[in-house]
């Protein structure tokens, strides 16, 4: 791996390579759309390639920064250089959208069924999301933990539902750019060999079997049984359709319309 300099964003400072020739690599995720173990994953591999992994949301996020504070700034654009991948976003960082190291540089995009991912988000919330150790971030996320707990799924996903919709229409810019490979939890969390084997072939990695084997036996663990208060509740697709009543999955459809339509999911 080449060497690491320190670079300052939003007052944390993240190690970026800056002598490679290799190009810049993206991984986008939707939140509770199975970022986290893609992160976890993708960074396995990174370090197998030799490539540096940067979580930029990731560090933000444990520094206590707003996702309001730093998704629009521009700013952002000082940490891109060719040879890292850059990770760990939930939200799209709309500030780097017109940087000119973004559109050539292969990029990944995993989504999920909306109506399963806020009933994903509702236990998250509510019982399982990490904490970050300090700033405003962490008075948020206790207030939103307390809000969950307060209501039921289907006011919770109501009320969060508009949130969400903006979250998945803000990687709009993004999805037309080169070089951009979409994926969907469905397929890609339920069948991980294939997800990584893919997304190694769309970065130019090289991967084993061996290694692969290795990220797997970690990572492709899903639960016998539904854990509501762990990080891995429940892996399985469609599960609104068991925790939200007929009337809220109606309006939850309505309101996604759009989105279940382009990323090819059923009403």
């Amino acid at each position: 791996m080449s060497t690491l300099s320190p670079i300052t964003f939003a007052d944390v400072t993240f190690d970026i390579c800056t002598d490679s020739t290799n190009p810049a690599l993206f991984v986008f995720g939707i939140r509770k759309s199975g970022s986290s173990i893609m992160n976890a994953m993708v960074a396995a591999l990174a370090e197998m390639n030799a490539v540096n992994y940067v979580d930029v949301a990731g560090k933000l996020f444990a520094k206590g920064v707003r996702v309001r504070d730093w998704q629009p700034d521009t700013g952002m654009g000082t940490l891109l250089y060719p040879g890292n991948l850059y990770g760990g976003f939930r939200n799209a960082p709309l500030g780097i959208a017109g940087h000119p190291i973004l559109p050539e540089s292969p990029k990944v995009l995993l989504v999920r069924d909306p109506r399963d991912a806020l009933v994903s988000e509702y236990f998250s919330n509510a019982y399982s999301h990490s904490l970050p150790k300090e700033g405003e971030m962490l008075d948020v996320m206790l207030a939103e933990r307390s809000a969950a707990l307060r209501n039921s799924i289907s006011e919770y996903v109501m009320r969060m539902a508009g949130n969400f919709r903006n979250t998945l229409r803000q990687y709009d810019p993004f999805l037309n750019m080169p070089n951009m490979r979409l994926y969907r939890y469905e397929d890609a969390i339920m069948n991980k060999r294939w997800f990584l084997e893919d997304m190694c072939g769309h970065f130019g990695w090289t991967v084993t079997e061996t290694q692969l084997d290795q990220i797997l036996s970690w990572a492709d663990v899903l639960p016998a049984e539904e854990n509501p208060t762990e990080f891995v509740r429940k892996v399985t697709p469609g599960d609104h359709k068991d925790k939200l009543d007929s009337e809220t999955i109606a309006k939850l459809s309505d309101m996604f319309a759009a989105e279940i339509d382009h990323y090819r999911y059923e009403r």
